[in-house]
């Protein structure tokens, strides 16, 4: 197993790398940071870019559960729900970003 050293791999390597990074806003609980927004509206062009590898269904989903908590009108336990979900769904696009990246 090796990285793939192509600029497709190394963009790749960075949405991984954008993808921890909003993780990492959720965990601190930056309900209203904009970086989420722009990582998925950012993902969803490459998404389309990678139709056959990275199915654009999946960052859809993240950018609406990402929208969902951008507007905070919920109480604790369904955002707690709804950032679970979004994890899920963060965790999914790092886990075929880095399938992608990886020559077996």
């Amino acid at each position: 197993m090796s990285f793939r050293d192509t600029p497709g791999g190394v963009t790749t390597l960075l949405f991984v790398a954008f993808a921890l990074f909003v993780i990492y806003t959720r965990l601190r609980n930056w309900l209203d940071s904009n970086v989420p927004v722009i990582f998925y509206i950012a993902m969803i062009i490459y998404a389309h870019t990678l139709a056959e590898r990275l199915p654009p269904s999946v960052v859809y989903a993240g950018f609406g559960l990402g929208m969902i908590l951008r507007f905070e009108f919920m109480n604790t336990r369904f955002t707690r729900f709804i950032k679970v979900l979004e994890y899920g769904v963060l965790v999914a696009i790092v886990y075929l970003c880095v399938g992608d990246m990886i020559v077996v």
